[in-house]
């Protein structure tokens, strides 16, 4: 529960990443099981209609979330290989050494990018993606403790792959 209160976004999108960590989000899996729809498919795709399918497979995912990755990945100074796609979905994890700002960096990532992909249509690309959070960059940066939030980490949005 900590990455959730750490998390220097609004509100709207803590809350909606809580429901994406506790599983509550309606996909059409669940609605399926509870007999609310008559099909578990994707309604964008066909594929099966997990919350794992809507964060990073379905439309624009794959692409939208590789892009994140090597955002992260720059800042933890890794590969993007080494960001695990179960961090959008954890409700807890800790980095090594845990540099506050840088973790909590990353958490406002994850969190901006659950609700980009699941407040919005699923087409958009990993440039829509770039620019929703250039905007939320620049709202954050307006904020008096952004040095203490999250420091200067946000500039790998600006810098190409």
């Amino acid at each position: 529960m900590k990455n959730l209160t750490d998390t220097p976004v609004p509100r709207q999108e803590v809350m909606t990443w809580y429901r994406v960590i506790h599983d509550i989000i309606p996909t059409n899996i669940r609605l399926n099981h509870i007999r609310t729809t008559n099909t578990d498919a994707c309604l964008e795709c066909g594929q099966s209609d997990t919350l794992e399918h809507r964060l990073m497979s379905c439309g624009e995912g794959s692409r939208t979330w590789n892009w994140l990755q090597c955002r992260i990945a720059r800042i933890l100074r890794t590969s993007a290989t080494q960001i695990p796609s179960e961090w959008l979905t954890q409700q807890q994890f800790n980095l090594c050494p845990p540099p506050h700002q840088r973790h909590r960096t990353v958490l406002w990532m994850l969190a901006l990018y659950v609700s980009f992909r699941l407040n919005n249509p699923r087409t958009l690309t990993s440039q829509d993606l770039m620019n929703f959070l250039r905007r939320s960059k620049w709202k954050t940066y307006t904020r008096n403790n952004r040095r203490e939030m999250v420091a200067n980490y946000l500039v790998v949005l600006d810098t190409p792959y």
